[in-house]
């Protein structure tokens, strides 16, 4: 299954409303139409079964972290190996991916722009050039904006008008465009509300 390229506000519509900050800014348009998309989205009265309420938790982090089914089933796949609580864990790794804390850092508005800029190599990792989105961030490593004037200046206008609050395991030094993260993302990082375990149920017969 691709990427989603659509309608960004019509896919928060159908999820129920969600707020997925790392897909799109554009809230306001959610609460001014509160129901699905549609003739009878209005009127739709939806009693959703089981399976329907784990799939939409699953493909809110699918939506939000701008990744692929089989991306997040690989996700899943490690997760489930390591030590601690599996949802945790798959949102540990979620968290961690170089465009997310690209994201979180301020550099860009979203998640899709942040993976245009770290594609288009305007973003270091330790002083080096990192354009995969996908690689892991560990506590302890740096991310900066390279020295072009291109890339400083996409991400000073982006800084001055961060989307979320700054999560405590990371540090941002505006100035300098650099950031820092300090430590492994926690549960509470997460700036959405999602209910990881039915990610977990609903890929148990799949993993």
């Amino acid at each position: 299954m691709s990427r989603y390229t659509g309608p960004r506000v019509k896919l928060l519509r159908r999820l129920g409303g969600a707020d997925l900050p790392g897909l799109t800014r554009k809230r306001k348009w959610v609460d001014a139409r509160p129901y699905p998309p549609g003739q009878h989205g209005p009127t739709m009265r939806i009693k959703k079964s089981d399976y329907r309420i784990r799939l939409e938790e699953k493909q809110k982090l699918r939506h939000n972290y701008g990744i692929r089914e089989k991306q997040l089933m690989r996700y899943m796949k490690r997760a489930s190996k390591m030590k601690g609580n599996t949802g945790l864990k798959l949102l540990e790794l979620l968290e961690s991916r170089l465009d997310n804390v690209v994201f979180r850092l301020g550099f860009a508005p979203t998640i899709p722009s942040a993976r245009q800029m770290v594609n288009h190599g305007h973003i270091a990792l330790n002083g080096h050039k990192a354009d995969v989105a996908s690689i892991q961030i560990k506590a302890g490593d740096v991310i900066s904006v390279r020295e072009r004037d291109k890339s400083k200046k996409m991400v000073s206008i982006n800084i001055e008008t961060p989307t979320l609050m700054m999560p405590g395991h990371l540090e941002v030094d505006g100035k300098n465009l650099t950031g820092r993260m300090n430590d492994t993302p926690s549960r509470e990082s997460v700036p959405f509300e999602i209910a990881e375990q039915f990610v977990v149920e609903y890929y148990s017969q799949r993993v």
